[in-house]
């Protein structure tokens, strides 16, 4: 696959990624009704766990397809690590 493409793939799944993340993330938010079953809400959780997990890993192989990349498309590269990295960053400000 030529560079050009690598890094177009890159940009998807570093918006993808950050989107499943934050879905998954914000599934799991507030406190679940009390006629709802357990299970339903194990399985809600396993699910939006899950989400939040292939998130994340879209986010590492969009980085590593930057990487991969980054000799041929260096402005695409830039732009994908450019948001992985702020919206990391804005994320571990937040937490502090």
């Amino acid at each position: 696959m030529s560079a050009g493409r690598l890094a177009n793939l890159a940009l998807v799944l570093a918006v993808a990624g950050w989107l499943a993340a934050f879905c998954g993330t914000t599934a799991v938010l507030g406190d679940p009704a009390p006629t709802i079953p357990r299970s339903v809400i194990e399985a809600q959780r396993h699910l939006s766990t899950s989400v939040m997990l292939l998130g994340v890993l879209g986010i590492l192989s969009s980085l590593w397809l930057s990487g991969r990349s980054f000799p041929e498309a260096k402005k695409r590269s830039i732009l994908v690590i450019a948001l992985i990295a702020v919206p990391a960053a804005a994320v571990a400000v937040s937490l502090y």
